[in-house]
């Protein structure tokens, strides 16, 4: 075997997807020697389903914490879109209207949130913790805290499957994480989102618009939430101020779970992938077990702290390597 070839496997084998895909395996074997049903179709499709709203949020938080920004009033800006949805629907609206209005009003908050952040020049981690609390009172204040329920409506998505047993929820999973590797990988936004997450000064000088693509970024991020938003009405065919409670930091786990430096510059979609899909299908597996949901948060904490132990100790054993 060349040496080319042994650098590249050795690459694979050390490689943030390969343990989690390692991981994912070995969790999975475990619980079905436990409960046989696990790795049933109709228990796989439904890990499938679940994961698809936070695979998308995840997908933008990908992009945005490579640049070296976070985003964390997104459960909040969830919460207050799929209640407009719902008020909408309710109201006569159609739903590719609805569909289209969670889509823009995603954007707008999502450039609301980057706009401040560069007009005060502020961190975007204090910006959507304040922003994420006006999103979260305007949801109460336009359901008045009560839940909005669609009786027969926007259940295409749910409802759908292709080839008689294959989700269109979990196709659309696919198409944002192929849509945002082809970004990562192959555009020039791409290319600006890790030149900014690596040294954003040097990024200024060799003639990247930083503040121009640092509000494409955020827009991005809000198409994505704004599918999930259709995603998730579609499935739970209700919504209050509090149904995207808790995704944004799940979201942020997936990607440091996928191997995605806080700092920024490093990462890639296709880990997020799979710290998607290990914690959706923990979550399932607590559920089958019937293990005490108030574990779950305790499991994902673990698991995000482990993710940061292997992420910082390839880049150790990297670092050596080099010298």
């Amino acid at each position: 075997m060349s040496e080319n070839k042994t650098k590249r496997l050795s690459g694979l084998l050390t490689s943030q997807s390969f343990v989690l895909f390692v991981l994912i395996l070995v969790i999975s074997i475990i619980v079905r020697s436990i409960n046989p049903k696990f790795l049933a179709w109709n228990n796989i499709s439904s890990i499938l389903r679940q994961a698809t709203a936070l695979g998308l949020v995840a997908c933008g938080t990908t992009i945005l914490v490579i640049s070296g920004s976070f985003d964390i009033s997104l459960g909040s800006m969830i919460g207050l879109v799929t209640c407009v949805m719902a008020i909408m629907l309710n109201a006569g609206c159609s739903d590719l209207v609805v569909a289209v209005a969670a889509i823009g009003m995603c954007v707008a908050c999502s450039l609301l949130n980057g706009g401040i952040s560069l007009l005060f020049n502020a961190p975007p981690f204090i910006v959507t913790l304040a922003t994420g609390n006006v999103y979260l009172g305007m949801a109460l204040l336009f359901t008045k805290g009560y839940l909005q329920t669609v009786y027969g409506k926007f259940r295409f998505v749910a409802s759908t499957q292709l080839f008689g047993f294959f989700h269109m929820q979990f196709l659309i999973l696919i198409l944002g994480f192929l849509a945002v590797h082809f970004i990562l990988k192959w555009t020039r936004t791409g290319r600006e989102v890790y030149a900014i997450g690596t040294n954003e000064n040097a990024a200024y000088i060799s003639g990247i618009n930083v503040k121009w693509s640092k509000l494409k970024f955020f827009a991005i991020s809000g198409v994505l939430t704004g599918v999930a938003c259709i995603v998730l009405l579609s499935r739970l065919s209700c919504a209050q101020s509090t149904t995207g409670s808790g995704m944004e930091l799940e979201a942020i786990g997936a990607v440091v779970i996928g191997g995605s430096s806080v700092n920024g510059g490093k990462g890639n979609v296709v880990g997020t992938f799979f710290g998607v899909i290990l914690l959706s299908m923990i979550s399932n597996a607590i559920n089958m077990l019937q293990i005490s949901a108030y574990y779950q948060d305790v499991v994902y904490g673990l698991i995000i702290i482990v993710a940061l132990g292997i992420t910082a100790a390839r880049n150790l054993m990297l670092k050596r390597k080099a010298a």
